[in-house]
C-alpha cells in the first residue's frame, strides 16, 4: 500500500497529501530548493513533534508546509532527538522516492558544542543524515527550517 504524508500550509488548517501538493507547486514554480527540518519538545505527559518542508526560491523566500503531532512523552532526550532527526530524513526520502528533486538540506536542531545536551547524539544524527545521502545543517550553521519547526511546537 502506498504511504501518504499529510501536511498543512503554514498558518492554514487545510490538510493535503504532500505528493499531490508538490506536483502542482513544482509545476508552477521554477528553481525551487527543498529544505527540511524537524523539532520536538516535551510537555507534561507528551512530546510534540513538527516537521517543516520549505519550498525555497532564492531571493523570494520560502513557502512552508508542515505536519505536527503528539506522542507519549519521550523520557530520554537521546530518543526524542534521534526521532526528530529521523522524521526529517523520512520526509526527505518520501519526497525523493516520489520523483521530486532531492532536498538540498536537512536542518537538525542539535549543537556540536559539548556543553549542550543535544551534543550527546550530534555525531550519530549527522551520520544518519549524511549516511542517507543528504547534506545537513545544524546549530551555528543557521538551520532556518528548524526555527519554523520550533515556532510550530510552541504554538
Amino acid at each position: 500500500m502506498e504511504e501518504k504524508l499529510f501536511f498543512f500550509r503554514f498558518r492554514s488548517n487545510e490538510s493535503f497529501e504532500l505528493k499531490e501538493y508538490l506536483k502542482v507547486y513544482m509545476a508552477e514554480n521554477q528553481d525551487v530548493e527543498i529544505l527540511i527540518g524537524s523539532d520536538s519538545q516535551n510537555y507534561e505527559n507528551h512530546t510534540i513533534f513538527a516537521t517543516v518542508v520549505a519550498l525555497y526560491k532564492k531571493g523570494k523566500g520560502a513557502h512552508l508546509l508542515y505536519r505536527k503531532w503528539k506522542t507519549p512523552r519521550k523520557k530520554s532526550i537521546s530518543e526524542r532527538l534521534l526521532e526528530e532527526v529521523w522524521e526529517a530524513v523520512n520526509a526527505a526520502e518520501y519526497i525523493r522516492l516520489e520523483g521530486f528533486p532531492k532536498p538540498t538540506w536537512i536542518d537538525i536542531d542539535l549543537n556540536p558544542d559539548a556543553r549542550f545536551k543535544s551534543n550527546e547524539v550530534f555525531r550519530q544524527a549527522v551520520g544518519l543524515v549524511e549516511g542517507m545521502g543528504y547534506r545537513v545543517r545544524y546549530k551555528n550553521m543557521g538551520p532556518m527550517i528548524t526555527y519554523a519547526a520550533d515556532h510550530l511546537i510552541k504554538t
